[in-house]
């Protein structure tokens, strides 16, 4: 008779005793996937620096640089140009910019009068601000297969050469990993703060980060060690004070964005391509209903936050209900999603719907453009409007499957209680465990917490 019972000579067929998949890989296979997601970054990263390639040869003058695809606001505002008139575009140009991005237009007039000069500058300044998000991504996340979906999407393809949004949610990234303390990384609430004061100069949706982690930080999810919002509050505020001290036109650039706010992508400038009125009449109503789903979700995070929230869950949402209702919806601000989507979905089949939504409509704007110079070589704002709506509704679906793990623990930080071991780590006793380490029937709480349940 055989001194073990069936079940366990039957373990090695059945996978294993209960709990074994909850363990983290081991530090060399985790090295390699980091090395290999990094060489995935590195790619994606040289196919948009190869997309600006025929612009910086023959420069960024319309409408060759739409057909090309590398178009941007900068580029067009360094030459003095604006958007062309084109049914649901923004006007555009250097009073559009946002503050800092204006005064770096501003700088680089003083030294260099070719745009292709100028826009070097700034592909350095956005491929160093890629490499940082990469790298801050590596450090959040705990499942980190899944950062394929932010280091190969056309997101980034597509916006390195427009804007400094890619530096601006890079320091919104690190601003996370310091306000969390996620290791080796100490926590570091007045440098987090520091960090989303400026970078809500480049775009103010960093000032939805900076909620988020308002709301989460006292009440996260998982056994993430809660934190003070208090002191990063307080930074992002002297940093916003002295920014606004140094740069006196930050204000006369939100009354411009207020003017002129209906741009491509979103539900206004389908209306307006659709010739159901024009910008004056929908900025201001779709701008009060996006802050209005601000302030609604905001007050739903905050009436569930006891039971646990999520920091990139948060973001996503809030993030994600701004651009839904917002009047202007460029890929430029899609790329704010990327970082928070991956650490917030699971599902590859809505990753990848997202994806391709985003791409179409990247391409599908910019041949739009081009009708504005030569009607009838680019596309028919038809396309364009079902482009922008499709995208729209990837993101309603982005959305809701965020929603659905608004309390699971995606991104690896300080720990209230110690966790299961490590792979080829030596156990320590904890709860749930004897005194030699062998690991009990794990609770449904800690397979969530460890993100072994989807």
């Amino acid at each position: 008779m055989p001194s073990k019972p069936s079940t366990r000579i039957a373990e090695p067929l059945l996978g294993g005793p209960v709990g074994i998949h909850l363990g983290v890989a081991g530090r060399r296979f985790r090295s390699t996937q980091a090395y290999v997601l990094a060489a995935v970054l590195g790619v994606t990263t040289f196919l948009a620096l190869a997309l600006q390639g025929p612009c910086l040869n023959s420069g960024y003058k319309e409408p060759a640089a739409s057909a090309r695809m590398c178009s941007g606001p900068l580029s067009t505002a360094f030459v003095g140009d604006v958007n062309p008139e084109v049914l649901g575009r923004a006007h555009g140009g250097t009073a559009a910019l946002a503050p800092l991005e204006g005064r770096l237009v501003d700088l680089l007039h003083l030294f260099v009068g070719d745009v292709s000069l100028f826009m070097i500058v700034v592909l350095l300044l956005n491929t160093a601000g890629i490499a940082a998000l990469g790298a801050g991504l590596l450090v959040l996340a705990r499942e980190r297969a899944w950062l394929i979906a932010v280091f190969a999407s056309p997101a980034i393809l597509f916006t390195l050469g427009s804007t400094l949004d890619p530096v601006a949610l890079a320091l919104s990234i690190w601003a996370m990993i310091l306000f969390v303390g996620s290791p080796p990384v100490r926590a570091s609430g007045w440098l987090a703060g520091v960090l989303l004061g400026i970078a809500t100069f480049i775009n103010p949706l960093a000032l939805l980060v900076l909620l988020a982690l308002t709301l989460a930080g006292p009440h996260p999810a998982g056994r993430l060690r809660p934190r003070d919002p208090r002191m990063m509050l307080a930074a992002a505020t002297v940093t916003s004070a002295l920014l606004l001290v140094l740069d006196l036109t930050a204000i006369d650039r939100i009354v411009h964005w207020y003017s002129d706010a209906v741009d491509g992508g979103s539900f206004a400038s389908i209306l307006v391509m659709a010739e159901l009125g024009d910008g004056a009449l929908w900025a201001p109503l779709w701008i009060i209903a996006s802050g209005g789903v601000v302030i609604a979700v905001a007050v739903a995070l905050y009436m569930v936050r006891r039971t646990g929230l999520d920091p990139a869950v948060s973001a996503c949402l809030l993030i994600g209900g701004c651009l839904l209702l917002a009047p202007g919806f460029m890929p430029w601000d899609s790329l704010w999603l990327l970082p928070f989507v991956a650490l917030s979905i699971r599902r590859w089949w809505v990753l990848i719907v997202w994806t391709l939504a985003e791409a179409v409509f990247a391409v599908g704007i910019r041949l739009g453009d081009v009708t504005g110079f030569e009607a009838d070589k680019g596309l028919d704002p038809a396309f364009v409007a079902l482009f922008a709506l499709l995208r729209l509704l990837a993101l309603v679906l982005v959305v809701i499957m965020a929603g659905e793990n608004l309390y699971r623990r995606r991104i690896r930080g300080g720990m209230a209680t110690a966790g299961l071991p490590r792979r080829g780590e030596e156990p320590v006793a904890q709860a749930g465990q004897g005194p030699a380490g062998e690991v009990s029937k794990p609770t449904n709480a800690d397979m969530t917490a460890h993100g072994s349940v989807d």
